[in-house]
């Protein structure tokens, strides 16, 4: 006979360390490859594939992969190519310090200003995005620090959405040193994923902008959650309604609601 016994208060299920709560990362590649992947010690078998669809939507997946000194997890964001139509027929528009806004498009293609709110400068730097750049957009503003008011455009929108992610390839470089702010959960028990509602960054420290972003959607965060960075364990934690929130440093700009 032969048995490898432990105590019944050990466990001794799978050895894969899993965490979840509210972490810096660094952000250590974009879309990488398979053989990427394994140098930083993610051992997929099978080369990724960016590319998903939903129904009858495609859509471009861009993975920022965030590493800390426990975890590399990835943080997905869905992306779909052409401009951001509401079902109004405005569009999305961006200017070059991070506001964006929905309005019509004249027949030149530039943004039409008849309507636009007060609180939005520069609509001469306007640009119309995909569906899903506001969120790389944003995670990209916190991971570079950017002051509100600095200015944040990418170059590459159209490009990133089609696969191309040459341009957020060359901010790993530029940025390395940097850091962003991300709650980490667990889906289904067993992956890591990021939720992408909130990103934080490193000084000040905001948690309560995590927690009003999950009030604010709750229900988002399809799986297990704390806020205190911990190994996983399961048990969903649902974050309190936070009152009177400092919003002194909180850099979300005001929008038109198109919908």
């Amino acid at each position: 006979m032969a048995i490898e016994s432990n105590a019944s208060e050990v466990a001794v299920g799978s050895a894969l360390k899993q965490f979840t709560g509210i972490s810096e990362f660094n952000v250590v590649a974009v879309n990488p490859t398979l053989e990427k992947l394994h140098e930083l010690g993610i051992m997929l078998q099978t080369e990724p594939n960016y590319e998903v669809s939903f129904g009858e939507d495609d859509f471009t997946k861009i993975v920022f992969w965030l590493k800390n000194e426990d975890v590399t997890v990835p943080c997905e964001i869905l992306v779909k190519e052409g401009p951001w139509k509401s079902k109004t027929g405005k569009l999305k528009w961006y200017n070059r310090v991070g506001q964006d806004t929905w309005a019509p498009a004249n027949d030149d293609g530039s943004i039409d200003t008849s309507a636009l709110a007060d609180w939005f400068k520069e609509p001469d730097t306007c640009y119309t995005i995909p569906r899903g750049m506001d969120t790389v957009t944003e995670l990209v503003r916190v991971w570079a620090n950017v002051a509100q008011g600095g200015e944040i455009k990418l170059d590459t929108v159209n490009k990133i959405a089609a696969g191309d992610t040459k341009e957020l390839e060359e901010l790993l470089t530029v940025l390395k040193d940097n850091k962003v702010r991300a709650l980490v959960y667990v889906r289904d028990g067993k992956y890591q994923a990021v939720y992408t509602r909130h990103f934080g960054r490193v000084n000040p420290k905001r948690n309560d902008l995590f927690v009003k972003a999950l009030n604010e959607d709750y229900g988002a965060i399809k799986g297990d959650y704390t806020l205190e960075w911990q190994k996983y364990a399961p048990g969903v934690v649902t974050p309190d309604a936070v009152d009177a929130i400092d919003d002194t440093n909180d850099d979300d700009w005001n929008a038109d609601d198109a919908f």
